[in-house]
């Protein structure tokens, strides 16, 4: 999995409404990735994102390890694509 950072947040400063965000994570080897509903922006300067993840969770275990996580955002027209085909 490439490393690819960003410091240009733009519109996902203060997103709203809040949906789940998909958070990516490996160490040593190994992958996992999670839906996570409590995230919240935390700084612009330098840009801080947070999330709250259990410790029991495999993927707090790898974020553990490698110090590092993504978080991928899904817009709000690929989560409501199928129900509007109703």
């Amino acid at each position: 999995m490439p490393k690819i950072v960003t410091e240009d947040i733009g519109k996902f400063n203060q997103h709203y409404p809040k949906l789940a965000v998909i958070v990516t994570a490996s160490a040593q080897g190994r992958e996992a990735a999670m839906t996570a509903g409590w995230h919240s922006s935390i700084s612009l300067k330098p840009p801080l994102y947070g999330i709250s993840i259990a410790p029991k969770r495999f993927t707090y275990q790898l974020i553990t390890k490698s110090q590092e996580f993504g978080i991928n955002f899904i817009s709000m027209e690929n989560c409501y694509r199928r129900y509007r085909k109703i």
